[in-house]
């Protein structure tokens, strides 16, 4: 009988040979450079000429938005199709039947496509400041670069709750197509959203990058006025949304989990 260390083994190992596989395919099919990695370079360029002498904080905006653009991108496709691509592929049955919980393949997947996005982010970073010529001033460099990577991880928390919602539908690529720049604009990606329209920040505090790329802004940018709460409600928030959303994510997995073992099938999916 397996022992519970053997079984945390066993997720670990199949988490890391998750990553493993998804560098491999990242290496292999270069397409997803263009999207991850070379159209968010252009668009922190296009950023960059544009507010060029708006002010002392246009470099950090331009550099979130493109830098965003990168990660959110790179999190709802990478993550969002962490299931629709075993669908694809065929290997959805064969990866559910195998001993460890089909959460922690995909957690594998989620892991992948927030470091690949991270990697996005630092590219943008590099070739916006080398235009520049001077790094932008930052209050707390040391907090602000810890709040970017839990903004990725609230990122990863969507694309968790893609993923699993991606089950249950046939609609995958549709969802992601129509939902990118809805998603990129909605959570404050490139602009703050107190600056869309009222009736739309309720909307937009249902995800969970909303409240903390609003906190990351308190930090980053002096003076900037948010949502009127404040840097630690947005902490809050943003922490407590993302455990909803893992939260919510984790049920579901082991509700298909089940459902396959009681049916013996995975036609409905």
């Amino acid at each position: 009988m397996a022992t519970p260390q053997g079984y945390g083994w066993s997720r670990g190992r199949s988490t890391l040979a998750s990553i493993r596989l998804c560098v491999l395919q990242f290496v292999a099919d270069p397409q997803w450079l263009i999207p991850s990695m070379i159209a968010p370079v252009i668009f922190g360029l296009v950023a960059f000429g544009l507010f060029a002498n708006s002010g002392p904080n246009f470099l950090v905006y331009a550099i979130l938005g493109a830098g965003m653009m990168s990660m959110w991108g790179q999190t709802l496709y990478g993550s969002g199709w962490a299931t629709g691509q075993d669908r694809v592929w065929g290997t959805l049955e064969p990866t559910l039947q195998a001993p460890t919980p089909y959460l922690y393949v995909v957690l594998g997947r989620v892991l992948w496509n927030v470091v690949s996005g991270l990697i996005g982010g630092l590219i943008v970073y590099v070739v916006v400041v080398t235009v520049n010529g001077a790094a932008p001033t930052l209050p707390n460099p040391a907090e602000f670069a810890l709040l970017f990577v839990f903004v990725m991880l609230t990122l990863a928390s969507v694309g968790t709750l893609l993923a699993a919602v991606y089950v249950y539908t046939r609609f995958a690529g549709f969802i992601q197509n129509i939902g990118e720049f809805a998603f990129y604009v909605g959570t404050g990606c490139m602009f703050p959203v107190v600056l869309l329209p009222f009736w739309t920040n309720p909307i937009a505090l249902l995800f969970p990058p909303t409240w903390a790329l609003d906190a990351l802004r308190y930090n980053g940018i002096p003076g900037y006025v948010g949502f009127s709460w404040g840097f630690g409600w947005d902490l809050v928030g943003a922490i407590a949304t993302t455990a909803v959303y893992l939260g919510i994510s984790t049920s579901v997995f082991r509700r298909v989990e089940r459902q396959v073992l009681e049916k013996g099938s995975l036609g409905d999916y």
